[in-house]
């Protein structure tokens, strides 16, 4: 019988309830001491270049601990608080850009909580052009299996590669949005698996988180704002918010900018409803930026015709009056919202602020192709540029679908998107690397149903020619980032050539969208040499070629070039490429039968 089995026996057979009492508290207390747990594992917030913030949460107060290790053996960076909690806030700080940090958190002496599959990458350096991910969800509202099935989609599509960002767009929580609502029906979600302790997660707030509170912007009771922290004082880029409720920062050549478009700010307005110190903040934010690429993010939609309809619902007609003019003027690449449980995505759109009737697509499409980029009919990528942006236009996604499906309220698509779907519940990914986006939504089984490509300030070559002597080397490269197809059958975005005769290379992408041209002329080879004139010529080393190019002989030790090793040769004409005295030298030369 174990010591704690024969302590409650014996303790059992006393009369005295009050001593019963007290040593049934004095055991239960020691028991805890070895009970320690996360009841809510660990998620990033505030993720920059030199630090991250871990939160956790543990059923008891203990200290706070965090240890850092750079190669996952030896934890030897120690981030600890001075005081118990149950909620659990630990800074790592000092880090490097763009670097991989493996952690685990300490629960007693000899308990740890972390494995392999516990780390995070930091940002890169601002501006980098380094490629990173995003995965996106929206409406996260628990009915039926959904909501889980989104997620294990997403990991089936996603594999093993990391996912450096994890954004919300509104509605995190249904029911109340209380404090046991984001537990149960989010962190208890997306903890199975890899997302929450290892990519950054930034949020937006949606209506329903607001549901039992007052409809106040940063109301410090409410359970969204206990439990996340965000940049508030322009801590990771952008101009400080002052709230939670909105707020921006950069990560590699990418401005994100999260806004509230539900609820009142501290002047007692809402975003839509005219001006206000949001609407200021944002407008002075977007100007600030230097960014390439503007990602901004929020809840209501200014166009669906899903499970709301914008031309119908006050709010979004008002909001559609005022958000996208602000986005149209300082040139914002992508708008990701929810709230409508459809999946939609525009064409870039372009000064379209009334209803849907209103919209005429030779005025308000830039670009005619459909951006999909998958080999089908008029399918070439988007094409944006930061100093001529006529043709750019605003990507609109409502990706309200993250916990459940939805249908089309009135059985009509709205106008201005390239693509509508309702009936599947789902997620929208994308990447950036360097001037290319590529964006995909996937269903529950890890599919992909859309996708576009946008790439931004691609200046393609205009065809050149170059003069390079006979059996020099050349590098030939593509302008895009992408696949390619050159004439030669080579496939890498560099490639190499000695031609021997005047050519012209050409290189697209496989849907050949994209088309580049380099005629390559050849200076004559060398003069040719009669073969007497050849005879009795010492060498470190030697090397024969055809006309073609193509190796015939090689001598790596000292020789001559003499009647005898010429014969050797097949009769016509060769080249001779030649080291004398440390010096490379070379001659052409007709061969005759001796």
């Amino acid at each position: 019988m174990s010591y704690q089995k024969c302590f409650l026996k014996n303790v059992l057979k006393l009369k005295s309830t009050t001593y019963i009492f007290v040593m049934i508290s004095l055991l239960l207390g020691s028991l805890q001491v070895y009970g320690q747990q996360i009841t809510r594992t660990p998620y990033l917030q505030m993720l920059g270049e030199k630090s991250v913030q871990i939160r956790y949460r543990t059923n008891q107060a203990i200290l706070s601990e965090v240890q850092v290790s750079s190669d996952g053996k030896t934890f030897n960076r120690i981030k600890k608080s001075n005081q118990t909690n149950t909620e659990h806030l630990v800074l790592i700080d000092s880090l490097t850009a763009s670097n991989k940090y493996f952690y685990r958190i300490k629960l007693t002496a000899n308990q740890f909580a972390g494995d392999s599959t516990y780390f995070f990458k930091t940002a890169p350096s601002i501006g980098s052009q380094e490629k990173f991910s995003v995965w996106t969800i929206g409406d996260m509202y628990p009915d039926g299996p959904y909501q889980k099935n989104v997620y294990e989609g997403f990991k089936k599509f996603i594999g093993n590669k990391y996912t450096n960002l994890f954004l919300t767009q509104g509605d995190n929580v249904y029911g109340g949005g209380s404090d046991g609502d984001f537990q149960t029906n989010f962190f208890q979600i997306y903890q199975n698996g890899p997302l929450l302790k290892q990519s950054a997660l930034f949020p937006s707030v949606g209506n329903h988180d607001y549901d039992i509170y007052p409809k106040n912007q940063d109301h410090p009771d409410m359970a969204y704002f206990q439990n996340f922290t965000l940049p508030t004082k322009g801590e990771l880029g952008g101009l400080a918010s002052g709230s939670e409720a909105y707020y921006s920062f950069d990560y590699g050549n990418t401005h994100f900018i999260c806004l509230d478009s539900y609820a009142w700010g501290k002047d007692n307005m809402r975003i839509f409803d005219g001006p206000s110190d949001q609407l200021t903040w944002l407008k002075n934010d977007l100007k600030a930026t230097k960014q390439k690429w503007k990602v901004v993010f929020f809840h209501y939609p200014p166009y669906t015709k899903g499970t709301y309809d914008s031309d119908l619902v006050p709010d979004l007609i008002n909001l559609r009056a005022i958000l996208p003019k602000v986005f149209d003027e300082y040139n914002v690449d992508l708008v990701l919202t929810g709230h409508s449980h459809v999946y939609e995505r525009s064409k870039p759109l372009k000064n379209h602020y009334g209803l849907s009737s209103e919209f005429n697509k030779a005025v308000h499409w830039p670009q005619s192709s459909s951006g999909r980029y998958d080999k089908s009919t008029n399918s070439c990528p988007y094409l944006f540029s930061t100093s001529n942006t006529d043709k750019n236009g605003v990507i609109y996604v409502v990706n309200g679908v993250g916990g459940g499906p939805g249908t089309l309220r009135y059985g009509v698509t709205h106008p201005v998107m390239e693509y509508s779907l309702a009936g599947q519940a789902g997620s929208f990914y994308f990447e950036i690397d360097g001037n290319r986006l590529d964006a995909k939504f996937i269903n529950e089984e890890g599919n992909v149903l859309d996708q576009f490509t946008v790439f931004k300030d691609l200046t393609l070559k205009a065809p050149s020619t170059q003069t390079i002597n006979y059996f020099d080397k050349l590098e030939l490269a593509a302008t895009w980032t992408g696949e390619y197809v050159w004439s030669n059958g080579d496939k890498t975005k560099n490639i190499k050539v000695s031609p021997t005769e005047n050519t012209v290379f050409k290189v697209s992408d496989p849907q050949n969208c994209f088309q580049e041209s380099f005629d390559i002329k050849v200076n004559p080879p060398l003069s040719i040499q009669n073969v007497e004139e050849s005879i009795n010529i010492p060498f470190e080393s030697l090397t024969i070629y055809d006309l073609l190019g193509r190796k015939t002989k090689e001598f790596k030790q000292n020789g001559t070039i003499n009647k005898e090793l010429i014969s050797e040769l097949n009769p016509g004409l060769h080249i001779l490429i030649y080291q004398q005295n440390g010096q490379e030298k070379s001659m052409k030369i007709r061969t005759n039968s001796y």
